[in-house]
């Protein structure tokens, strides 16, 4: 079984890809600035719950 943890980790490496593959093959505008901006936001966001979520598990051991 996958764990919700897990689940934060991969949904941020995800996130990493497209906004890498949108920066590669996109054209320079506005709007794809804001959506790749987007993706690392939720990259950065979902990677830092991942590793609260990681410290708090360890504490109550």
């Amino acid at each position: 079984m996958v764990k919700k943890k897990e689940n934060l980790l991969v949904l941020g490496m995800i996130s990493l890809i497209i906004a890498f593959i949108f920066n590669m093959f996109g054209t320079a505008n506005l709007v794809l600035d804001v959506v790749i901006l987007v993706f690392i936001a939720i990259a950065i966001f979902s990677n830092a719950s991942y590793l609260v979520l990681s410290s708090t598990k360890n504490k109550k051991k």
